[in-house]
């Protein structure tokens, strides 16, 4: 069962000659096909949090670990494997490119991987209609209201079934009902393949959904 974790995790930034340290040696275990909710004020390093669980970012100490091994020590080869196949990634932007069209969003993962074009357009139309999307598939994604185009991004992220959802601040742009739609979705796809969720959020409704809430506060995780 794959694994997410992470060991005295600290992220400082230097905002002009002053040091700010936003986490401050973080450690936890997240498994596979459980829930979390990371909860705390703005500004608390949640979003930074997310990012170096994804290794968008590297911490400034500490390591982050994927199934026992360091994602710091992860070659070219490895980081895109993880990437593309270990993680989906959804943010409070969808993040769509304007230049593809919705199918083509979704394919994305599998079209960086060359894989053939015919067998991913089937898998990314079985995504779609998870999404209830399916009549959408040609259209241009800026065509589509903010919910749509969000749905669209988890379509993305879940192309690959990854072992782990990492999601950012997924309801911060969309409508109470929406997002509590785009919640439930999410926890739906997590039951059917077995995925390991951790969302960022100061939307109570995310925080009673997930089976675990942690906050940052201080730069811990409590």
């Amino acid at each position: 069962m794959s694994e997410l974790s992470v060991s005295n995790v600290q992220k400082s930034f230097m905002q002009g000659q002053a040091k700010i340290d936003v986490l401050k040696g973080v450690t936890h275990h997240f498994e596979k096909n459980k829930s979390y909710a990371i909860t705390g004020p703005s500004g608390s390093g949640k979003s930074t949090f997310i990012h170096l669980l994804a290794g968008l970012d590297t911490p400034t100490q500490g390591s982050i670990f994927f199934d026992g091994t360091d994602i710091k020590t992860f070659v070219p080869t490895q980081r895109q494997q993880f990437l593309n196949r270990s993680v989906g990634l959804v943010f409070q932007q969808a993040h769509l490119i304007r230049e593809l069209c919705v199918i083509e969003n979704v394919m994305l993962k599998g079209m960086i991987e060359g894989a053939d074009r015919k067998s991913l357009r089937s898998l990314a139309e079985q995504m779609l209609n998870k999404v209830g999307l399916n009549g959408k598939a040609d259209h241009n994604p800026f065509s589509l209201s903010g919910g749509e185009q969000q749905r669209v991004a988890i379509a993305r992220a879940l192309f690959n079934k990854p072992a782990f959802l990492l999601a950012d601040e997924p309801t911060g742009n969309l409508d109470v009902q929406t997002g509590k739609q785009i919640v439930e979705l999410l926890l739906a796809c997590q039951q059917e393949w077995h995925m390991g969720i951790i969302v960022s959020s100061h939307d109570t409704y995310v925080s009673e959904r997930m089976e675990k809430v942690l906050r940052l506060e201080n730069g811990l995780l409590v």
